[in-house]
């Protein structure tokens, strides 16, 4: 008797992104994301799934990270609007610029007074 198993693998494609969750005091803060490798010229990704406070909102901008740790703003002046359920494929000039490290910056506004804001969801630096 002879018993013959067959196994098939799919190929599975898959981003690496981050969680990421920015929380902000007062309007015009900034925050950071955590940095990620960046290694080819694409899009970097971020999407906005959730918020605790409604009428809040950011913008967004890509910025590279040296050697150093230091953030360089390599948006070229482009920022983008979020609020929950949006996604922006982002413009950069990290990887034309000679980084590979790329983070995102996040600036809040309408923020509560009392409570702050909170927003959170996922960043992918290479699309």
């Amino acid at each position: 008797m002879m018993l013959v198993i067959g196994v098939y693998t799919a190929p599975v494609i898959s981003k690496a992104g981050d969680t990421f969750g920015v929380a902000f005091s007062v309007d015009g803060q900034e925050k950071y994301t955590e940095r990620q490798n960046k290694t080819t010229s694409s899009s970097v990704n971020m999407e906005c799934t959730d918020k605790d406070i409604d009428g809040s909102y950011y913008y967004a901008s890509v910025h590279a990270v040296n050697a150093a740790g230091t953030r360089i703003d390599v948006s070229h002046g482009y920022e983008y609007y979020f609020d929950v359920n949006e996604s922006h494929n982002m413009l950069n000039w990290v990887y034309e610029e000679h980084y590979n490290m790329a983070c995102v910056k996040c600036q809040g506004y309408s923020v509560d007074d009392y409570h702050g804001a909170w927003f959170g969801g996922y960043w992918y630096a290479d699309i």
